[in-house]
């Protein structure tokens, strides 16, 4: 990785790109300590659990300081799902998808405005939270109509800045430009959390054999992840030849064969999410209640504890069975089986040993529930490990050992070297043209069998 990292430095273009990529890190880090107005920032860490702990941790600690981007990207996150998930339902988002390029800057629009709908949401949310006293402390805003509408036009508009910086990326940087500001918001807290670790371990408040079983953890957890990632189940698929075109334009296709990859983990970081949100709403709901208030509102809070992964056996294996879940569902919306037993046949392409057609889509659907079953159970176990890697090494300063969090930071950092290695490609492709007029290549090019060798062999 370090070496084609260093090859792509020596490239003016993609050095260029990666330039804006770590200037809009750095304008990202400046947004992260700009306060926003009419909040008392000490009251602020004792309304931070449940649901809002997670989204300190993708914000990059800025709801724990309640800057400008508090809610991160957060917002687009559920908007896009939410949109996934409608996609499948709505026929007429059905046909939009499949019009290409327009019909997905037209879902992309609609992302959008759910994006600010939610935003607003989820800011009115957090202004109710944090203009009660919370459980340890005074209220962190102060009830009244001028901070209500001051904080969520900030936040609101924050999550928008964020979300313009993320397509600027995307534009003119290298790679995904919403995962990169999302992995900047985890990264950005890890030289914190470091120095409390060091701290700790120099106060004898935590053992150096407990720091050693973390990093352990951390880096058994990274190569399980990039190995799920990257794994994938090959279908091998054989093309008959074909006539395709009319008239003069008729031409004859090549016979062969190539392979249908069906990954392993294809429902990503979503169930992990999806479970933790609906597990983590109890405590959630249990934040406008108070022990001792009433009968209903005790019963929730013993819920609350009792509903927590990291507290007992019976929680863990609920959470699991969540991520499970989700994870064959969210998989069943991204592979639809029959429609790509449909394209195979339409295109006269065909799975040796298969019958086209029905066949077809049920030994798809029967591979891709059991390649499923292990990304669904290593999810499970890599979510788990958040909860209970603290209570078995006693080290609660580090929150990137397992879970959400370095699941996304992995698979942002493999997305993004491969889009290098892309733009790579792309260069050296661009060498073996050769000018107008002229036997040499471009600068920089490679022209012959070794060229061509090279290329082929990334």
């Amino acid at each position: 990785m370090l070496e084609k990292l260093a090859a792509a430095v020596q490239v003016p273009d993609i050095r260029k790109r990666l330039q804006y990529v770590l200037l809009m890190f750095a304008v990202y880090v400046l947004a992260l300590h700009v306060p926003a107005a009419g909040v008392d920032q000490t009251a602020i860490a004792g309304h931070l659990n449940g649901v809002f702990g997670l989204v300190d941790v993708f914000s990059g600690g800025a709801l724990k300081k309640f800057s400008v981007i508090a809610m991160g990207i957060m917002p687009y996150i559920n908007a896009s799902i939410i949109m996934q998930l409608l996609t499948v339902a709505i026929p007429q988002l059905q046909a939009l998808q499949k019009e290409g390029e327009s019909g997905r800057k037209q879902i992309s629009k609609y992302t959008r405005y759910a994006t600010i709908g939610l935003a607003f949401v989820q800011a009115f949310g957090l202004y109710q939270v944090f203009s009660h006293p919370s459980a340890t402390g005074p209220a962190a805003i102060q009830p009244n109509v001028v901070n209500m509408l001051t904080v969520m036009i900030t936040l609101v508009a924050g999550t928008m800045f964020l979300l313009w910086l993320g397509e600027q990326i995307t534009e003119k940087g290298i790679g995904n430009g919403i995962s990169q500001i999302i992995f900047v918001g985890i990264m950005v807290s890890i030289p914190q959390q470091i120095s409390r670790t060091a701290q700790e371990v120099a106060a004898g408040a935590i053992s150096p054999f407990g720091v050693i079983a973390v990093l352990l953890l951390f880096l058994a957890s990274i190569v399980g992840i990039i190995y799920m990632t990257q794994g994938v189940r090959k279908i091998p698929v054989r093309h008959v030849r074909r006539i395709v075109g009319s008239g003069n334009n008729r031409q004859m296709t090549q016979e062969g064969t190539s392979y249908l990859p069906l990954k392993v983990n294809t429902a990503g970081v979503i169930p992990i999410i999806f479970a933790m949100s609906i597990q983590l709403f109890p405590a959630t709901f249990a934040q406008f209640f108070r022990p001792g208030q009433s009968a209903f509102g005790d019963f929730v809070q013993r819920a609350t504890l009792w509903l927590q992964p990291g507290e007992s056996i019976t929680a863990s294996l609920i959470f699991a069975a969540l991520v499970l879940f989700f994870t064959y569902f969210y998989t069943a919306i991204q592979y639809d089986t029959t429609d790509i037993s449909d394209n195979l046949k339409k295109y006269g392409s065909f799975i040796p040993g298969i019958r086209p057609g029905k066949p077809t889509a049920e030994y798809l659907d029967k591979v891709l529930t059991r390649i499923t079953l292990a990304g669904a159970l290593f999810l499970a176990s890599v979510a788990l490990i958040q909860y209970w890697a603290p209570k078995m090494t006693g080290v609660t300063t580090v929150s990137l050992v397992g879970g959400t969090s370095l699941l996304i930071v992995v698979g942002v950092a493999l997305e993004t070297m491969q889009a290098i290695e892309a733009q790579m490609a792309m260069r050296n492709y661009e060498g073996f043209i050769k000018k107008p007029g002229s036997g040499a290549a471009p600068a920089g090019g490679t022209v012959g069998g070794s060229g061509l060798a090279r290329a082929g062999a990334r």
